[in-house]
């Protein structure tokens, strides 16, 4: 377990570089915004487990390959993530038989207090949203996702205890 968690984003070109730090282990991801809207997927993901949800999942697409990031409830406090390569890199130009979502090696893990989590995303997603005018995050191909946004600032804030 580990109460040192830290994420960052960082868009250019239509790119997007997520910067994670669990516990001693830090590491970069990259994502692309030719096919989906990765950073609103996460976004949601995030969301979906703010608000209740067992489990969530994102592909987080690089060119080739990417990784997948796993969140879960961890028990009534806490929240885990876990980082995995991809099982089959190739989600851009699927084979015959078509791409799945499999899994491949562990790259991350870590369980983490449920308000550090929730708090770390809320504060990285926040300086996205400071950084968009009228919604449009620069250097990326998709807009900021507001409604999700707004969901997990709910979320977040009827989960810390009143002072």
């Amino acid at each position: 377990m580990t109460d040192q968690f830290e994420a960052s984003f960082t868009f250019r070109a239509g790119w997007c570089r997520l910067a994670l730090r669990l516990g001693e282990e830090t590491a970069v991801y990259r994502a692309t915004s030719i096919e989906d809207d990765f950073f609103s997927d996460l976004v949601e993901a995030v969301a979906h487990i703010a608000s209740g949800a067992a489990l969530a999942s994102v592909l987080w697409g690089d060119e080739p390959g990417g990784v997948f990031l796993d969140f879960a409830r961890s028990g009534p406090d806490h929240a885990s993530i876990a980082v995995h390569q991809l099982g089959l890199p190739d989600w851009l130009t699927p084979a015959d038989p078509p791409w799945m979502p499999v899994r491949g090696d562990a790259l991350m893990a870590a369980r983490i207090p449920a308000l550090t989590f929730l708090a770390t995303f809320t504060e990285a997603f926040a300086a996205v949203q400071e950084s968009a005018p009228e919604g449009r995050i620069p250097g990326w191909g998709g807009g900021f996702p507001a409604v999700a946004f707004a969901t997990l600032c709910h979320e977040l804030e009827s989960r810390r205890p009143l002072n």
